[in-house]
């Protein structure tokens, strides 16, 4: 299975507190894109400033939190395989996943799949299929959705349209209000490279992916994995990996993230020539693999910079996933070294990076402030007014009760501190299995997981991992 992983107090270099709900600028620009995209119907509030009751809800209590299966067909029927990675439309309302299941849909078969699951209806829709319908016959995987749910990028190695690649795999989009599914950059070499791990902005007309493809852009002699990023409006791609002048990389560079308005890209990268300070260089006991940079790139500027330092301001190591904050400002990421000059737990936290101040802020911690009592990985999740984390993580004192020795995903509130466990079940029953990937819709109230566990729900039998909603309340 792919776990790709994913405050209080611990500010590094005098950090000041995440900005929220004052910065109305980025506020608007996000509710822009929202509204071009028809994401949230004109209805949401992205400010967490305490509201005054309205008069159709005043002294209604909220909804109690509740977690409930994605990873199921439309009749109910549980997955017969794995399910993970899921995506989230910018409302809540639709999750995209992959699954090794052949029961989801009739007539997709064992291949590996992608699929939407509409969370208000329960109806759960094949993705990775051609536009006349007929499925991939070899393994799709990597969704992403777009803000309204009507686009959904994934890499498959199945040829389910013209031009795309006679050998491995391929982006597509698949527009789900038409049927069609599309290749996202056209084959132009009998042995063109592969593409892969796609993500798409909210509008939907931005996509970063990963290609080891030479015939992208002019110039690319790197013989590398780079990251580029497709307007799907102009049709134009570009190479993100690169230094602020244009640079290429010396290094392998992957794991895309994208801002909502598809004007930030972040990476992984073991290049050490895109900023200024080399490549991090592992500290005693860190040498292994999987270990890689982190940089971001401004397409709106051309600039990279380095977007994971430790408290000496030297390079650092990240592991796993990870994240940008819907308004690229905030760098979220986890690394086993010292980034926070407090850090003495001897364990991997997790972080944002404030891309505007160069602060850094420590966001694995209990609600009292202490330091977590295990590691806890990146991969990490905010949502659009900056307020709320999520993030997955080994430790055992985050909140109370933790006594199941899992791996287990959180929701931090960065005003209040409070933090809240999310891989429970609707009565509070502890996870009996192993939960990460944790993903968030805009207003961060609904978030999607994945878990093996058996117990979140009821008649879970299926022995396998599956995708699941928790709502907050």
């Amino acid at each position: 299975m792919r776990y790709p992983n994913p405050s209080g107090t611990g500010p590094v270099r005098q950090s000041p507190p995440i900005r929220q709900s004052s910065r109305i600028g980025r506020i608007r620009r996000i509710r822009r894109i929202a509204v071009a995209a028809a994401l949230l119907g004109g209805c949401v509030t992205l400010l967490p400033a305490a509201p005054a009751a309205s008069a159709a809800s005043a002294g209604a209590p909220p909804a109690p939190p509740r977690t409930e299966r994605v990873s199921v067909a439309s009749d109910g029927t549980q997955a017969d395989a794995e399910s993970w990675g899921a995506s989230l439309s910018a409302d809540g309302r639709y999750a995209a996943f992959a699954s090794r299941a052949g029961n989801l849909v009739p007539g997709a078969g064992p291949a590996g799949h992608v699929f939407v699951r509409d969370l208000r209806t329960g109806r759960t829709e094949l993705v990775s299929a051609a536009s006349d319908g007929t499925p991939a016959g070899t393994g799709g995987s990597s969704p992403s959705i777009s803000g309204d749910g009507r686009y959904v990028v994934f890499d498959s190695g199945a040829d389910l349209a013209p031009g795309s690649n006679p050998e491995g795999s391929d982006v597509f989009v698949r527009d789900r209000r038409t049927g069609r599914t599309d290749v996202l950059v056209k084959n132009r070499t009998a042995a063109g490279g592969s593409n892969h791990s796609p993500v798409i902005s909210t509008d939907g007309r931005y996509v970063a992916f990963v290609s080891a493809r030479d015939d992208l852009v002019p110039g690319d002699t790197n013989q590398r994995e780079d990251v580029f990023v497709l307007d799907r409006l102009r049709g134009t791609t570009r190479r993100v990996s690169v230094a602020s002048d244009g640079t290429q990389a010396d290094g392998m560079s992957g794991y895309p993230v994208i801002s909502a308005d598809g004007s930030r890209v972040g990476f992984r990268t073991a290049a050490g020539n895109l900023a200024p300070g080399g490549p991090p260089k592992p500290g005693k006991g860190l040498a292994r693999p999987g270990l890689y940079g982190f940089c971001v790139h401004d397409l709106r500027t051309g600039r990279t910079e380095r977007a994971a330092e430790t408290y000496e301001g030297l390079p650092a190591l990240v592991t796993g996933g990870i994240g940008l904050s819907p308004d690229g400002r905030y760098a979220l990421f986890s690394s086993p070294e010292r980034v926070a000059e407090d850090d003495t737990n001897g364990a991997q936290d997790v972080y944002a990076k404030d891309l505007l101040t160069g602060a850094t802020r420590r966001l694995s911690l209990a609600a009292d402030g202490s330091q977590a009592d295990g590691s806890s990985y990146g991969g990490a999740a905010m949502s659009a007014d900056n307020r709320r984390v999520f993030f997955a993580s080994d430790a055992a004192n985050l909140v109370p009760g933790d006594t199941n020795d899992r791996q287990d995903v959180f929701v931090r509130d960065l005003r209040t501190g409070a933090v809240e466990r999310l891989n429970v079940a609707a009565d509070g029953t502890q996870d009996n299995g192993t939960a990460g990937e944790v993903r968030t819709d805009l207003l961060g109230r609904t978030a999607v997981f994945n878990s093996w566990g058996s117990n979140l729900v009821p008649g879970d039998t299926n022995g396998s991992g599956d995708v699941f909603v928790r709502r907050l309340g």
